[in-house]
């Protein structure tokens, strides 16, 4: 893009009494401006204007009778939901990684990073500098640092690799992995075919580092799709690959493979219910008839 098709940011600084008139000016209600302005400057108007984008009419008037408590109500949602997502995915992560060194391991020995082991070189290799990488940015934890005050070879054992490894490098090398054998036995822990296990690996890695990021999860729709498995057909919504609903469900089932207590779906319903929030803006299936309609639930 060229530089005549830019234009200088001229919005001016607004106080935090600015920025409540600016929303009430636009047709926003508040029931405690004082604990508007708490909220404000803990959480930064900018952030707050991902989760009131779906009220608005224009840009300068939101829906009728719209509660800046309404938002922070979402807001909260939004981060217990995250919070329940973030330690599923970091079990879910765990495993994997431990599965891919366990089964790695048994075929190839302790250093199975290897060319070879791999069908694209070219990836590899990609994947291999990251890994170094990590393992240089992470030096100074105790378990590199003995490893390397004690080992001539280049990488720690695949076993410790992994302890610094991203959820994204796993899901890449795990794709890349030439032993058929070996990705139908790690897939094959989660009652997953090979390819399902590697398109939900990847669609996993990134709804984690969404999270991480601190970015708005509910109501968005992924781009990273995985296939859906069999077991799972009549449960997944085949009509929004990308809903959060699907993620929850994939990781609800891989959960109960590590831990078959895990309350993963559970949980999350106990948070929309405490929140009143539509679950089908999520990618939750319609009832039918079985539905019970509530007039309290907020319909974003």
């Amino acid at each position: 893009m060229t530089s005549h098709f830019l234009q200088s940011y001229n919005k001016s600084f607004k106080t935090i009494d600015e920025q409540i008139e600016l929303l009430k000016s636009r047709g926003m209600l508040f029931r405690d401006e004082d604990q508007a302005r708490h909220y404000l400057l803990n959480l930064n108007y900018y952030r707050l204007s991902g989760y009131w984008l779906p009220f608005k009419q224009s840009d300068e008037c939101f829906n009728p009778n719209l509660y800046f408590e309404d938002i922070i109500n979402i807001y909260l949602f939004d981060s217990g939901l995250k919070a329940l997502l973030y330690q599923a995915l970091e079990t879910i992560e765990i495993s994997a990684k431990t599965k891919f060194a366990y089964y790695l391991s048994q075929a190839y020995g302790a250093h199975p990073l290897k060319a070879e082991n791999f069908k694209n070189e070219y990836y590899f290799a990609q994947s291999y500098a990251k890994l170094q990488s990590e393992l240089e940015r992470q030096r100074e934890r105790d378990f590199i640092k003995h490893y390397r005050e004690k080992y001539s070879d280049e990488l720690p054992p695949l076993w410790v690799c992994v302890e610094v490894m991203t959820f994204g490098l796993l899901s890449q090398l795990t794709k890349n992995i030439k032993n058929i054998k070996v990705k139908r036995l790690i897939a094959g822990c989660y009652d997953l075919d090979m390819r399902i296990f590697e398109s939900v690996l990847y669609h996993l890695s990134t709804i984690r580092n969404h999270i991480a990021h601190h970015s708005r999860l509910y109501n968005q729709s992924s781009e990273i799709t995985f296939g859906i498995p069999k077991v799972l057909e009549d449960q997944c919504n085949k009509d929004q690959l990308g809903s959060l609903y699907n993620t929850i469900v994939i990781s609800d089932h891989i959960l109960k493979k590590i831990d078959p207590n895990s309350t993963l779906m559970e949980d999350v319903l106990l948070l929309v219910d405490k929140h009143r929030i539509d679950k089908s803006k999520m990618g939750y299936k319609s009832q039918g008839k079985n539905k019970c309609p509530n007039q309290n639930f907020m319909n974003i």
